[in-house]
């Protein structure tokens, strides 16, 4: 009977729960939006119509449309990639990679998404584009056709 009295009383105290306002925490982000998957209220945020330079996440962009010309067949993971001077000078988070010497997609890939490297970005960015220029006009479209309006590209990756 004290088991079914608790449950009762626990089930009765859920929709008052439920609309309590609750303080969010604190965050050292500059911008965030959380919100609701199915009713799609915004639950909470900050700064978030506000523009940033988009760093990293630059490189999720960059790393897609490779995978998009993985899929499509237009290049390989055991495609050799010759390193330019640009890629190799960037600087900032790279692999370390010397200039003339010819580096397979796979382990560029690996190189950008887990080290973050620059040079991997930029050296992913030539092969497929031709230019770091080209790749970033990829990009700006791919960002327009998903519905990115608010997003812009000058590079792959993501630095100022």
């Amino acid at each position: 009977m004290k088991i079914l009295r608790t449950l009762l009383l626990a089930f009765i105290s859920l929709p008052i729960l439920a609309q309590a306002d609750l303080t969010p925490p604190e965050l050292s982000a500059p911008a965030y939006i959380l919100q609701d998957f199915y009713s799609g209220k915004v639950l909470m945020k900050q700064n978030a119509d506000q523009r940033f330079e988009p760093a990293s996440l630059t490189k999720l962009m960059t790393a897609y449309l490779v995978f998009k010309k993985l899929k499509a067949g237009k290049i390989k993971l055991t495609d050799e990639v010759l390193i330019s001077e640009k890629a190799w000078r960037m600087i900032g988070s790279k692999m370390y990679i010397e200039v003339g010497k010819r580096v397979p997609v796979e382990l560029l890939i690996k190189g950008m998404v887990i080290q973050s490297g620059n040079d991997a970005s930029v050296a992913l960015a030539e092969f497929v584009a031709g230019t770091e220029d080209a790749f970033a006009a990829l990009m700006n479209q791919e960002a327009q056709r998903l519905g990115l309006t608010n997003s812009h590209f000058t590079n792959s990756t993501g630095l100022p």
